[in-house]
């Protein structure tokens, strides 16, 4: 039955479409874009035992990798909304629903960018296919360049060492250390105290058996 509904969906870019599609997006608001989509593409890696054991000691931030994934759904529904001006699937209650990796594969599947490509050979519409695919890779490069740029900023040593700082000078963290160094000096003084009186206890047999020998 999924097959069937996959095979039912037809997405062709019409010389229609071509028409009412935009050829450009301001700058300003590919920045925009760009700025709000970059934080979702991307995510925090896992944590290994050997960084569970490092945190004991300096709590860092985890290291920020790109969400491939999410990326490319956002990509497509740019491409689709902000150009093609293409009204996305809504459900049952009239609301557009979220673009899923379903509803990304239906559209994908029908190649939109190489149906554009395609028309290039259109005399009609090819001029104005040139400037979609043109502006289009200039936003994907924007896009590109902010997520490369937050997760450079995140993944810094330095930025990273100063939040693993501000992370363990917080209140409670300043209170926990303390306790924590109460604890140790209280260990040291009794390890002290048990040693010194070790030693005096070492140092009087000593003396008695000095004491006896002298005695004989």
């Amino acid at each position: 039955m999924a097959q069937d509904k996959k095979k039912k969906f037809n997405f062709i870019i019409t010389e229609e479409m071509v028409n009412r599609a935009e050829s450009y997006m301001p700058l300003a608001r590919k920045v925009a874009l760009a700025k709000t989509i970059a934080p979702d593409c991307i995510y925090t890696a896992e944590i290994t035992t050997q960084t569970l054991e490092a945190n004991k000691v300096l709590a860092l931030p985890q290291i920020c990798l790109e969400n491939i994934l999410t990326k490319q759904l956002y990509l497509m529904q740019i491409f689709l909304t902000e150009y093609l001006h293409i009204e996305l699937p809504k459900g049952e209650d009239g609301k557009e629903l979220e673009f899923s990796t379903e509803i990304y594969d239906n559209f994908a599947r029908n190649h939109p960018l190489n149906q554009l490509e395609r028309l290039k050979t259109n005399p009609v519409v090819k001029d104005k296919v040139f400037d979609i695919i043109a502006d289009y890779k200039e936003f994907k490069k924007l896009l590109d360049i902010e997520i490369y740029n937050l997760r450079l900023a995140r993944n810094d040593a330095w930025e990273r060492a100063l939040a693993g700082i501000g992370v363990i000078t917080t209140p409670e963290a300043i209170q926990k250390m303390q306790a924590e160094l109460e604890k140790l000096n209280a260990t040291i003084a009794k390890g002290k105290a048990t040693a010194a009186k070790a030693k005096k206890a070492a140092n009087t047999r000593a003396l008695k058996n000095e004491v006896a020998k002298e005695q004989k």
